[in-house]
């Protein structure tokens, strides 16, 4: 199978063109009906800067920004400043108007001195939006939706368009042959050592690491011999935050300290983090040194490369979220590639929708890591040992790896005396089952159920790092409602969409599972996310007929299965499942013979 240039220029223009319309309708919409209606837009007044975050002052009276949100602050004029002057004013006219801007990340919500307000944290501010503000304590703030990445679909434009890059032409105009990929297992305890031989035989090598391998601490210790070895060395991955894990880890320590660690885009937050991380505007090989930037600037900097492969190596982290002409940019800029992934994990977001992407054969340009895995010529490996959790939910994460995942160690958890009759004292996963209505996203008693859980786990210990997952925004926004009630804002608890969460590790996660279109809800690798987060426990809440549905994916019900026979626990609604409402103290009866 070919796909010819035209096809590659054509997908990135139909997701252009999607990711526009898109984003048009908000940017378009007045402010004050994002600010009042849809709360898409917010208002808030500056505090100060701590520890490299942002502290801004929210009135209760209107919806907070979720915590993960990603946002555009604004500095707008002064009469813009207050919201009541906005008139008829749009999105863009505010835009336009603003005296400055950064994006930004919502990290934590507190409750102010003050009963009306809220205290709110946000990270991954900029350093020039920081000093501009910094001095101006009480300034009014707009933050709005963040704008699509459209610059980052236009440089892959570029690159497509390049017909001289020997690189570029290695990637998107390669013969595809769709096959099963069967990687081979690295079972050495010396994963960095034995990646860094088998680099020196090839010039591109795919490693999957499924959740928990140490995918981080590797790529750390490679860069580290690598650049011991006079290489320049760039490191390209989705996130920010993906790029700060590696730079955190102790093997690149020294090269931190020799101030041989550049990253673009420095941001408050990573330099009280790391403060000996140099910052560079722009990309550039530098011998011995090692640079990080995002697919974003990379995809810039591959766009306008004029030198085919100026860096000795290349390593793509988190390469499963990756489309495919990301890959020829990363060919275009290194003699040598390691693309990291996990394609049983999320695939790229993009905003064409399924239908579309099927009608028109994107599939393969969208998951672009599994194309190249099924094609490569090169082997392809896979890490197995596991340091996150124990051995029996390795076992039940390794159903997505042929049953290949081993933990370095298997202790045994018994710090939740409250919910010792569900869990098991290996750790691992739990299946509850109780009714639930059919078609109902947000099922009442078991909402109450995992809020319920959720206290349990704090009443037995407050320090517990907990995460409530689900797949739709809906369910999300009431799992956060009741669990506000019940337990308040907490800064180690997240409530939020398993599409948000990839790379998050966490002790506890309780995954939420309605009687609601299951091809989303079950979707495998959101439900490979959602299941391998934690290193303690996994609870999943589910309806007792969910193994009814013809549609699951076979190694979810093989998870599913196993479970049910393992540990599992009918828990039944005092309603029956019929949706009616019903006093919380019967709720907590119930649920307390159970749980």
């Amino acid at each position: 199978m070919n796909i010819d240039r035209k096809k590659h220029w054509q997908f990135l223009e139909d997701e252009l063109k999607a990711e526009t319309e898109e984003f048009k309708k908000t940017y378009l919409t007045t402010a004050i009906s994002l600010l009042k209606t849809s709360q898409e837009m917010y208002v808030a007044q500056f505090i100060s800067f701590k520890d490299g975050e942002m502290i801004m002052k929210f009135p209760i009276s209107r919806a907070l920004p979720r915590k993960g949100d990603f946002l555009v602050c604004m500095v707008l004029p002064p009469e813009l400043q207050d919201y009541r002057n906005w008139g008829d004013k749009t999105y863009r006219d505010l835009y336009k108007a603003r005296y400055n801007s950064t994006e930004c990340v919502c990290i934590w919500h507190s409750p102010a001195n003050d009963p009306r307000y809220s205290l709110v944290g946000f990270s991954k501010v900029s350093v020039d939006f920081a000093n501009y503000i910094k001095e101006t304590p009480n300034i009014v703030l707009t933050f709005a939706p963040q704008r699509p990445p459209i610059d980052y679909v236009m440089n892959l434009q570029k690159v497509v368009e390049d017909k001289y890059s020997k690189g570029v032409a290695s990637v998107l105009d390669a013969n595809y042959q769709s096959k099963d990929w069967e990687p081979i297992l690295i079972k050495q305890d010396n994963v960095p050592g034995f990646v860094h031989s088998q680099m020196t035989l090839t010039d591109t090598m795919i490693l999957e690491g499924p959740p928990g391998t140490g995918k981080t601490y590797m790529i750390a210790e490679l860069c580290a011999r690598l650049c011991a070895e006079g290489h320049s060395v760039l490191v390209a991955a989705l996130t920010n935050r993906a790029l700060m894990e590696i730079a955190e880890k102790p093997a690149v320590e020294p090269l931190l300290e020799e101030h041989k660690i550049f990253k673009t885009n420095i941001s408050m937050d990573e330099i009280r983090e790391l403060g000996k991380l140099e910052t560079i505007k722009s990309i550039a090989p530098m011998p011995g040194c090692l640079v990080m930037s995002t697919y974003y600037i990379t995809s810039g900097y591959a766009a306008e490369l004029s030198v085919e492969q100026p860096f000795d190596y290349v390593i793509m982290d988190e390469a499963s979220q990756a489309i495919l002409p990301m890959f020829a940019a990363s060919r275009k800029i290194g003699k040598r590639n390691l693309w990291v992934g996990d394609i049983h994990q999320l695939s790229p977001i993009v905003i064409l929708n399924s239908d579309r992407i099927k009608i028109c054969g994107y599939k393969h340009l969208v998951e672009g890591l599994k194309l190249l895995a099924d094609n490569s010529t090169s082997p392809i490996y896979q890490l197995t040992k596991t340091y996150r959790f124990g051995q029996r939910a390795a076992n039940y994460t390794g159903v997505f790896y042929n049953d290949s995942l081993v933990a370095k160690e298997s202790p045994e958890y018994n710090e939740l005396p409250s919910m010792c009759k569900i869990l098991s004292k290996d750790g691992g996963p739990t299946l509850v089952l109780t009714d639930m209505p059919s078609g109902d996203s947000t099922p009442q008693f078991a909402t109450y159920m995992a809020s319920f859980i959720v206290a349990n786990i704090i009443n037995d210990n407050k320090n517990k790092e907990i995460a409530v997952l689900t797949c739709m925004k809906k369910t999300t926004r009431a799992l956060q409602m009741a669990i506000t009630q019940k337990v308040g804002t907490r800064k180690n608890l997240l409530v939020d969409t398993v599409a948000r969460v990839q790379g998050l590790t966490t002790d506890i996660t309780i995954f939420f599972v309605p009687d609601y279109s299951y091809i989303r809800t079950l979707e495998p690798h959101l439900f490979n996310v959602a299941t391998s987060r934690a290193r303690e426990y996994t609870i999943i809440i589910a309806d007792k007929y969910v193994l009814d549905c013809t549609t699951l994916d076979m190694k979810v019900r093989k998870y599913l299965e196993r479970l049910k026979q393992d540990k599992s626990i009918y828990v039944p609604d005092p309603d029956h499942g019929l949706g009616k409402p019903t006093n919380l103290l019967e709720y907590q009866k119930s649920l307390s013979l159970y749980l």
